[in-house]
């Protein structure tokens, strides 16, 4: 235990003001010090600057509320963090009997960043088809999220948000994708789409910032003009941007 009555103990606690004398010190300190003068918060814009832009808001804000601008669609769809919600509506956004060319762009960008060596815009357009919750081969244990089925291509995409990876779910995807792939004599690919990556070397490795840049390639930057499966795509984009 350390000796509280040592030389050293003392002459180092001499060093150190007592708190009682530090208080003191500083009331004694607050007599002699002016007094600061009172002064009015800085204005940094003048107030009829400020009532102008206000009034110049309110015909855009106006527009706004017209179009539908204000309030995400999808936050009033309840989609939250639901998997199941949110890859059902991510495949009505891609059919293209829902939105046509929209719908078909968003898709060939989605696709595009997963796998970049077909030109998907090219393979759409000669029609696909967009299912949910598919078994390939049948069997209930291997229900695979989304498959995309074009002329020449079987893509199926595992959709995740909070839950995690079962074991070797992605490599059970993979073997029963390739086998329904090689009965319709078509290309196979699995896709995986959540918050984190996959280190499956056959497994292609997306996020949710993946699909909101595609919905912005889909539909431009630009609100003004947009149709409304333009604004769909749109506002669905910005709603998992931080998923």
């Amino acid at each position: 235990m350390e000796n509280l009555t040592s030389p050293a103990h003392v002459a180092a606690s001499a060093s150190y003001p007592s708190a009682s004398r530090l208080e003191a010190a500083f009331l004694a300190f607050r007599h002699v010090l002016p007094d600061a003068p009172a002064r009015a918060p800085q204005q940094f814009y003048a107030l009829g600057d400020l009532e102008t832009a206000f009034r110049a808001l309110k015909p855009p804000l106006a527009a706004a509320k017209e179009q539908g601008g204000l309030i995400n669609p999808w936050a009033l769809a309840s989609l939250k963090r639901d998997e199941i919600r949110t890859a059902a509506a991510l495949a009505g956004l891609w059919m293209s009997d829902f939105g046509g060319l929209a719908s078909q762009r968003f898709a060939a960008a989605y696709l595009t960043v997963a796998l970049p060596d077909v030109d998907w815009s090219d393979e759409l357009g000669a029609g696909y088809q967009v299912s949910t919750e598919v078994c390939p081969l049948g069997e209930g244990a291997d229900r695979v999220d989304l498959v995309i089925t074009t002329a020449s291509h079987l893509i199926g995409i595992e959709v995740k948000i909070r839950a995690d990876l079962g074991p070797m779910q992605l490599e059970r995807y993979t073997a029963s994708l390739g086998r329904r792939a090689e009965l319709q004599k078509l290309v196979p690919a699995v896709i995986f789409l959540a918050p984190f990556r996959t280190t499956v070397p056959t497994v292609a490795s997306t996020t949710w910032s993946d699909v909101a840049r595609a919905a912005r390639q889909a539909v431009g930057t630009g609100a003004i003009g947009r149709t409304f499966v333009e604004h769909m795509i749109a506002s669905f984009g910005d709603h998992v941007m931080n998923l």
